[in-house]
């Protein structure tokens, strides 16, 4: 469906692709893959708000540990010492997950 925009500064058309096309789909199902997220993050102990953009940058546990400390860093535009700073929390909270399965 196309729908015409007319206003006095412009003349633009904004297409809006029926629900029965593949690339509604397509961008239904990547809308819902970005706004998951990695719950277990509010177990690292860092600030909420640096959380709250590892969440929305759809970094997850595995993802930053199977990754470097400067290749988060470049992913969300930080310092890389943030990025080193991350990766070890990170590392430190799963550890004590995993410990405390193993005891109970």
């Amino acid at each position: 469906m196309e729908i015409n925009y007319n206003s006095k500064h412009s003349n633009k058309s904004i297409i809006i692709t029926p629900k029965t096309d593949p690339i509604y789909h397509n961008l239904h199902h990547l809308q819902n893959i970005a706004t998951w997220k990695d719950h277990r993050l509010e177990l690292v102990e860092i600030p909420r708000g640096l959380i709250e953009v590892l969440q929305n940058a759809g970094l997850t546990v595995e993802k930053i540990l199977n990754d470097e400390p400067s290749s988060i860093a470049e992913k969300l535009g930080i310092d890389s010492y943030v990025g080193e700073i991350i990766f070890k929390e990170t590392k430190k909270a799963v550890s004590k997950i995993n410990l405390n399965l193993l005891i109970n």
